[in-house]
């Protein structure tokens, strides 16, 4: 596929990435495992990043770097170190940091302490004018990248007195590298922590659950204490939260090979869903999550129910939801679909996406929407044909006045 050239409103954004990813006074590390990406999947992602940069910052900063950023880290998901920093140094506000912050847990995973250093000095840089919230979500990325080099004095000193929603997340990266003579530790904070009933921690130690299981191994006594540990969490922890905790478990027993097991903790987790009245854009992406571990567990025919149930809700019920959330919706089940191999109804549900996100008159939540189908796009691993990449050239050529 050629690279095809985009309108004159977003330009000279993609153009500046497009050339010259690192075309700034900062110069990232080379990245030794950066990948290759086709140029299909390479051009989605600076199409996105470009809809989001044509963004105006007056007023819409913070719409515009949320934007950016989700594109950035989806360059980082597939192995696309060069071309996140290229976007991070395109970004205005503290989440070029957070997407810094990323690169160095990547380079830390490599054993890449050098550039580890690099990230940490650009991430720091980016942190001027920051809200605590926001240093605490950068500071907290840079503690992970210090746990994964095995920095535990430096990985304490940067995850000291941040807010309770990035408490636990460091715990995560030690659970990540325990060893199975470390498991009864490791689980002693995982359930002093669910133990807070804080909404947040809580969260992130579900996260823990997810890494510590992996060093349980077949030694189902060790499920048993992390599923309980899951059971016993405050019943004001939303039943969503504790479903994508069992759905966590279901990846590593599958990744495991231990299929009928993973199949067990998938419907414990649909049966919670049972009772409850789910907002659509929560139910479709709920179900694209259901589908792929059904597919990971062998399920391939349960996992395109799931997908069939979520979209016959979405057609039935998109009436109800405000336009400026059904692409949210429905990238997910596009992402699904593709997993299980239904390429021609990944497509024509990213298709539909693409219709719903130009129904809005302003153009940022039309930008935001492209961004975000473009990094969905690369991230499925399904090539556009040229019908979607002309329409995708459309819209962005569409973005004007009013925002």
């Amino acid at each position: 596929m050629q690279r095809i050239t985009l309108a004159a409103s977003v330009v000279v954004a993609t153009l500046a990435f497009s050339i010259a990813p690192l075309a700034s006074a900062q110069t990232a590390p080379a990245a030794a495992s950066d990948k290759t990406a086709p140029t299909w999947q390479d051009d989605l992602l600076v199409w996105g990043f470009g809809a989001a940069s044509a963004i105006p910052s007056d007023p819409h900063l913070r719409d515009k770097a949320a934007a950016q950023e989700n594109v950035a880290l989806t360059a980082i998901q597939l192995g696309l170190s060069t071309r996140a920093a290229g976007f991070a140094n395109g970004m205005e506000n503290w989440r070029r940091g957070s997407v810094y912050g990323q690169l160095a847990i990547e380079a830390a995973k490599a054993g890449r302490a050098d550039a580890v250093k690099t990230y940490e000095q650009f991430a720091e840089n980016a942190l001027a004018g920051a809200e605590d919230w926001q240093r605490d979500r950068v500071l907290v990325k840079l503690a992970q990248a210090h746990a994964w080099l095995g920095d535990e004095a430096t990985a304490a000193r940067l995850e000291k007195g941040v807010g309770e929603a990035e408490v636990g997340k460091v715990a995560a990266v030690n659970a990540a590298r325990a060893k199975p003579e470390d498991f009864d530790a490791q689980l002693a904070i995982l359930v002093k922590s669910i133990a807070t009933k804080d909404l947040d921690v809580t969260r992130n130690a579900f996260e823990t659950a997810a890494l510590l299981a992996k060093s349980a191994g077949s030694d189902d006594a060790r499920w048993t204490k992390i599923e309980e540990a899951i059971a016993g969490a405050s019943v004001k922890i939303p039943r969503d939260i504790k479903m994508e905790a069992l759905l966590r478990l279901a990846d590593v027993r599958s990744e495991l090979g231990a299929k009928d097991a993973a199949k067990a903790l998938i419907a414990k987790a649909v049966a919670m869903r049972v009772g409850a009245v789910w907002m659509l854009d929560s139910e479709v992406p709920l179900s694209a999550s259901i589908a792929r571990r059904l597919s990971a567990a062998g399920d391939v025919a349960g996992a395109r129910a799931e997908l069939d149930r979520g979209m016959a809700s979405f057609e039935a019920n998109k009436s109800k939801l405000p336009d400026v959330f059904r692409a949210q919706a429905l990238c997910p089940a596009a992402e699904a679909f593709a997993r299980i191999g239904e390429t021609a109804r990944a497509k024509a549900v990213y298709d539909m996406a693409i219709t719903e996100s130009q129904l809005n008159p302003n153009s940022r939540p039309r930008a935001e929407d492209l961004a975000r189908i473009c990094a969905s796009i690369a991230r499925s691993g399904i090539e556009p044909d040229p019908a979607m990449v002309a329409r995708i050239r459309a819209c962005v050529a569409g973005l004007k006045t009013p925002w």
